[in-house]
This record gives structure tokens, sequence and C-alpha cells, in this order.
């Protein structure tokens, strides 16, 4: 499924008193992260992960996935010394307990859930996960509610989000399958001693896809939950390390590069699609929100630009911070941005969605041409991770200050067919 400089004087003290602690390396197969000479971070870190693709998997000797990737940039960004060597690659059980039990042990990637809340510290969201039930489909098995999984042999990883939230729903654990591995699992699907696999669907049907003997024979068939993807961090971990990590992945997705997007797009794009999601923003309320801020802007430019910049309610929805709204100048730089405010001062010109396309400039050139209108674009949602099928209304506007602005405000798409 980030960020910081200290000042000279600051950092040479830090560094002497650094030099000056012992640290102890935790016991295992695991190598750890060596953040001796990081004053913020001032202990030894141990990252446990299991073969869960697109999210964190092995393939040709070389650990990869989503998680990752981010886990190295966010590393990076807080200035700790790690390479993607020192993650331990073991069972899901294994790394889950070693995190319950070890201080400053980090599993990955974790369900963020309501059972587990206060068993672990949390950097992330890392992206998106739906846990389903996996069967073949020459079993035509048909699950229309819940009690219909109790009638059968359903199975299960030790310890993983997908038996949890069986038991959760009131099967009896003894009921459930319990495995160690995937792949004992995918077996027991093929020779019919389980009828299903409870599990997270884009994992799950990737491990089938590489270990099953007919993959095309498999399908998610019922939707237990979906959730978020996180680090999930010992307790006994400073909270200061965590802190600087939840830091350093925010930085991820907020800057933008050179490219016009963040690395934490880039790395999202190169292992999963983006997605439709129905969204609570209506087209009217996209535009009434844009004719507002229109209105605002001519009666005082200065005023509603650093209100928008602060994010204050409306032009940031205090319930739903997904709905803001954010303002180009002719020449595509942005003025104004309610929900990112290292964007603002910018020029985007030439800049592109992960997809190739200069988005902003089509709004912009829009824009001066047809005086409003709608663009379509692949984008973050600040209250989800991923990537999501994304639409904006736009519409100039003369501020009181007499110049010309662009004001955007968009809205999630939930399929293809209604794009604007």
């Amino acid at each position: 499924m980030i960020y910081f400089n200290e000042k000279t004087i600051h950092k040479r003290v830090h560094m002497a008193l650094a030099c000056l602690l012992t640290f102890f390396f935790m016991t295992g197969f695991c190598r750890p992260a060596d953040v001796a000479a990081q004053p913020l971070i001032a202990t030894d870190l141990v990252f446990m992960t299991e073969q869960y693709p697109p999210f964190n998997f092995e393939e040709k000797g070389r650990l990869q996935g989503i998680a990752v990737d981010l886990l190295e940039e966010i590393l990076k960004k807080a200035n700790v010394d790690f390479n993607r060597n020192q993650i331990c690659l073991t069972s899901w059980t294994e790394g889950y307990r070693r995190a319950l039990k070890e201080k400053n042990t980090i599993v990955f990637s974790t369900t963020r859930t309501p059972e587990r809340e206060k068993l672990f510290q949390w950097v992330g969201p890392i992206a998106p996960t739906k846990i389903v039930i996996i069967a073949r489909k020459d079993r035509s098995l048909k699950i229309h509610a819940f009690d219909d999984l109790k009638k059968l042999k359903i199975a299960a990883l030790r310890d993983d989000i997908g038996e949890q939230l069986l038991m959760r729903g009131g099967i009896k654990s003894r009921a459930i399958i319990v495995k160690e591995k995937a792949e004992d699992v995918i077996r027991m699907l093929e020779a019919g001693t389980a009828d299903a696999w409870a599990y997270e669907e884009t994992a799950g049907l990737w491990l089938i896809k590489h270990m099953a003997a007919d993959p095309g024979n498999f399908a998610g068939l019922y939707r237990l939950d979906e959730g978020e993807l996180y680090f999930a961090v010992n307790r006994k971990t400073p909270e200061e390390a965590v802190k600087k990590m939840q830091n350093a992945l925010n930085d991820l997705k907020n800057e933008k590069a050179m490219d016009g997007f963040s690395v934490y797009e880039r790395i999202f794009d190169y292992y999963l699609k983006p997605r439709y999601i129905k969204d609570r923003i209506t087209d009217e309320q996209a535009m009434q929100m844009v004719q507002r801020v229109a209105r605002d802007l001519a009666g005082d430019a200065s005023g509603t630009i650093s209100r928008i910049n602060a994010g204050e309610h409306p032009y940031r929805d205090r319930d739903n911070p997904a709905f803001y709204v954010f303002m180009y100048d002719t020449d595509v730089t942005m003025i104004a941005h309610a929900d990112n405010i290292k964007m603002v001062g910018r020029n985007f010109k030439g800049k592109t969605d992960v997809n190739g396309k200069a988005f902003r400039d089509e709004i912009v050139a829009k824009a001066l041409q047809n005086g409003s209108g709608w663009e379509d674009y692949i984008y973050t949602n600040p209250s989800e991770s991923g990537l999501y099928y994304k639409t904006t209304y736009f519409m100039t506007a003369r501020g009181s200050d007499g110049r010309m602005y662009i004001v955007c405000s968009g809205k999630f798409k939930d399929h293809q067919g209604l794009f604007h």
C-alpha cells in the first residue's frame, strides 16, 4: 500500500548526542534500518512484510510493490539510512505477531480496523483495499448475504483481516479453515476441500494467477469489507519516529514533482489503475461552489484568496475534505488551493496527470475561450488513498483587484460513461 531539515546548530548538537548512544539491534533474521545518526528517530526499526501483491511482494529476487516503494521514499524523505534488502519477507502470521510484541517493529500492508486500532500506531493510508470471498466459478456458489457463508467451508490466513471479518460476522473460529500460507489455501480451493477464501481481492486474484492451474476459474463473489492499508507500528516505538514517517508520507502525496504529479501518484499508477467511486458531491454542488467563489472574488479578491488558502469552510467543506475549491491565473499558476497549500504559487503549464494529460492547461484554455465548462483527469482523493477518475467544473471570474481568475471545484466519478 514525509520530510525534514534541522537548523545547522541544532543538527550538530543532536548528532553529537547521537554518537553517545548505544543502540541494540533486535533479534531475528531481519536487519534493522540504521537511524542512529537521525536524532528524530533514535532507534532501530525492523520492517516485516508478506507476499501480498501488488502492495508488497518479491519477484525475481527483488522486493517491490506500492508499500515497499513508498517505504523507501518515506525513509529517504526522513533522512533515514535504509534499503529494501532490510525488509524481512515472511508469513503474515509471523510478521503480525512480531509487530504486536516487539518494540520498533513495523508490519505492512495492514488493514486498519476497529479491532486493531489500539494494537498499533499507524502510518498511512497506503492504498484502498477490498476484502472479499473468492471461490471457483464452476462451483456456482450463491452468496446473497453473510449468513450464506455459514454453510460453506471457508479458508483464511491466520491473523489476516479475512479471518477477523469472518469472526466479526459471527462465524466461530473453529469453523474457519486457518492456514499459514496462501499457496495452501489455493491448493485446497482447487481440490475442493475448501469452498471459498476470505482475502483481499486484488492480492488474492494476483496470487491465484501465479499459482493456480486455471486462474480464470476464480472470482470474488461477495464483499466482506472495504478499508485502507497502513504501516502498522508496534505501540512501544517512539511516537516521534512514527510522526516523522507520517509527515513524510503526507508530503509524498502533496508535493507535486516537476512533471506535475506527486511521488505517491507515480508509484501508485505503476502498480494499479485509477478507480471509480461514488461521490457525495453532485454536479450542482460543484457548480454552486464555483459560482459562490466568483461572487466572493468580485467583492474581496484578496480576502477570498486568503480564506481559500487557509482551508476555511465552505471553500474546503468541513464534513467532506474532498469538496474544495482551487484557482489558477491565466498563465496556469496556482493562485489558491483550499486543500493543498504546497501547490500555491507554482506554475503548472505543461504539467500533466499520471496519464500524460495536461489538464490544467485545458482548464485555463477552455475557460478563457468559453467562460466555463468541465474537465476530466486522474487525481488523488484527500479523503482516501489511491488514484481516481475526477471531473472539475471551472469558470472565469473577475476579482475586485481587476485580475482574471479561473475558479475550479470537482468531484470523483463513479462510472466511465458519466464523464463530461
